[in-house]
């Protein structure tokens, strides 16, 4: 056996072990998410290794010198959406080498960012949080695509609280009942984010909200992010933890439709058209 390699891991090593293992997880369902350790045991010989996802959601990359991600992601706009299985091989140092199948597809495409043109590599790095998770676990940058602006989160926030109450009140011991739009008034003006927004207050940044959270004082109802978790995730991390774990705001607001009846939900988007809190910037 040769001796154990003492070089970082090399991306024409970490492409060897992809096109090894993608044809085995074609298969693999579109829902499935896997992270899973590389480490150089000898100049010919790799071993898969587990890592340790934490409680809070902090990834601990342990023994690894590189970590394989496989994810699928759609991709394109809303007329043309494109389902991406992705097997990518993210190291330390934050280059990527990834193989990307369309649906249906017979032919792969292989990119690595460290000798594709920089535009190409990077339309095809996965930017979900499976990814993401594992690129926070060597302390790289998220790469996040349609971000979640600060007043999209605001009435997100915002509709839990009223459409939470709304639901109380709708689940009466007398049974389901229609909740009026003046029972859920004074609802509106609670404080936000465990006070981090109030009444007329400027609308906070990213910055804020992250440390917020980092301290430990965000309050978001049943939808917590641990502290821990905060301070290890970068500001665009963050924010995409935010977004992919809160309900939309047009579920939300079905919600209320349901409880509140049409009157309900059309109050309710009004006052978010008029604070500035409903869809993206």
């Amino acid at each position: 056996m040769t001796d154990v390699m003492d070089a970082a891991f090399p991306p024409e090593r970490a492409l060897e072990v992809l096109l090894q293992l993608e044809p085995q997880l074609r298969d693999v369902g579109r829902a499935r998410r896997a992270i899973v350790g590389l480490r150089a045991v000898a100049a010919d010989h790799v071993e898969l290794i587990d890592v340790d996802l934490g409680a809070d959601g902090v990834l601990d990359a342990g023994a690894a010198d590189a970590l394989v991600v496989m994810t699928t992601e759609e991709v394109g706009d809303d007329e043309d959406v494109l389902c991406l299985t992705q097997l990518v091989c993210i190291l330390p140092d934050g280059t990527e080498v990834g193989i990307s199948r369309a649906d249906d597809a017979q032919d792969a495409r292989v990119w690595r960012t460290d000798r594709d043109a920089a535009d190409a590599a990077d339309d095809l790095r996965p930017r979900d949080v499976a990814a993401n998770t594992a690129r926070r676990a060597f302390g790289l940058p998220s790469a996040v695509a349609n971000e979640l602006t600060v007043r999209e989160l605001l009435g997100r926030a915002w509709l839990m609280e009223v459409a939470g109450e709304a639901l109380r009140r709708f689940d009466a011991t007398g049974g389901p009942r229609e909740v009026e739009v003046d029972e859920l008034r004074p609802i509106a003006h609670r404080p936000l984010l465990g006070g981090l927004v109030s009444g007329d207050a400027p609308v906070p940044t990213w910055e804020r909200i992250h440390a917020h959270a980092v301290a430990g004082h965000l309050e978001l109802g049943h939808f917590p992010v641990a502290a821990s978790h905060a301070a290890w995730l970068d500001e665009a991390g963050f924010a995409q933890v935010l977004d992919t774990t809160l309900p939309t705001a047009e579920d939300l607001l079905e919600q209320l439709r349901v409880t509140a009846g049409d009157q309900g939900m059309a109050w309710a988007l009004a006052v978010l058209l008029d604070r500035g809190w409903h869809g993206r910037e």
